[in-house]
């Protein structure tokens, strides 16, 4: 989990909640640098983290032992979630700059190989998150600020198919759905957006043509399929709650109480049944880390973890 204002990663046992590690990620001394987003490599062998202020830039630590062994600084005012190609090569990583509401955005394409910027394409207005498919070879990526969907070669970084968020749409700027998180469907054919504004999920074809929409709490935040494609889970910001998404009949299943304030990231583990969720809490509150049985809705353990903690990883550690 990380934790936007006491700058650190903390590391948590998935099975009781219990904080394993503390592991400082800033840059400058006495401020608050906000690290945002925190993945895996597909191999588990290093996790990285985007930290938003002062120079953003993207970090690079190696899983057994939390060893720093990289760091980049992004060609950004910020620096928001991380998406990787399966093979391990590529992150994109978008300037969510929430201070020029209509001006296009840059997507940071960064080798972690050797942790370098390899290109910087302007795509649109609050690209929040670059989610790259099961095959590859396209990035889908969530324009906050101009309401649409960008689908990018994750090579030739080409615009392949640009299209709104759905005929609500408001213009660069004033975005009336703000599409915020993506999760792409196992086959590549499905693309699900969170509709932050709008209390929905939606379901794309890559060429745009809506599949379905779906009901949520309010503003929902991260969203993360199951491994077998069947559940959508959403964590719902606004009235602190999970929505459980049957895929199938594209409607909502259950919606879970978290009863913590403003659940943000989310994480499921290899089997898709259970849920860990980052909750920014308040500036009267802790963050939490929260994790949930989705088969029977049950609160597994809540843990305070940080201050405005924001994103969440999931990966089993294997001991040496």
């Amino acid at each position: 989990m990380t934790s936007g204002f006491t700058d650190e990663v903390i590391r948590i046992d998935p099975a009781d909640g219990s904080i394993t590690g503390r592991i400082p990620v800033e840059r400058r001394r006495d401020e608050i640098d906000e690290p945002h987003a925190v993945v895996v490599s597909p191999d588990a062998e290093h996790w990285y983290v985007t930290v938003t202020h002062g120079e953003p830039t993207l970090w690079k630590y190696e899983l057994a032992g939390d060893r720093l062994v990289g760091r980049v600084t992004l060609p950004a005012a910020g620096a928001a979630r991380i998406g990787i190609t399966p093979d391990g090569e590529r992150a994109f990583i978008p300037d969510y700059d929430r201070t020029q509401p209509g001006v296009p955005g840059r997507v940071s394409v960064v080798d972690l190989a050797d942790m370098s910027v390899v290109a910087a394409p302007v795509v649109c207005a609050g690209p929040h998150h670059a989610a790259v498919d099961p095959t590859g070879r396209n990035v889908a990526i969530a324009c906050s600020l101009g309401d649409e969907i960008v689908i990018m070669d994750a090579v030739s970084l080409e615009v392949r198919s640009r299209f709104a968020a759905g005929p609500e749409a408001g213009p660069p700027g004033q975005p009336a759905l703000k599409p915020l998180n993506l999760a792409w469907s196992s086959d590549g054919a499905t693309i699900w957006a969170g509709l932050h504004l709008a209390a929905s999920v939606r379901a794309y074809h890559p060429d745009g043509e809506i599949v379905a929409t779906v009901e949520t709490g309010e503003g929902p935040a991260q969203i993360a399929l199951s491994p077998d494609g069947r559940t959508l889970v959403v964590a719902n910001r606004g009235d602190a709650s999970l929505s459980v998404i049957d895929t199938r009949s594209t409607s909502e299943a259950a919606r879970i109480p978290l009863e913590v304030e403003h659940p943000h990231g989310l994480a499921l583990d290899a089997s898709g049944r259970r849920a860990f969720v980052s909750c920014e809490g308040t500036p009267r509150t802790m963050g939490r880390a929260v994790a949930v049985d989705l088969e029977t809705g049950s609160i597994l353990w809540s843990t305070v973890a940080g201050a405005y903690t924001l994103g969440a990883a999931y990966v089993v550690v294997t001991p040496e």
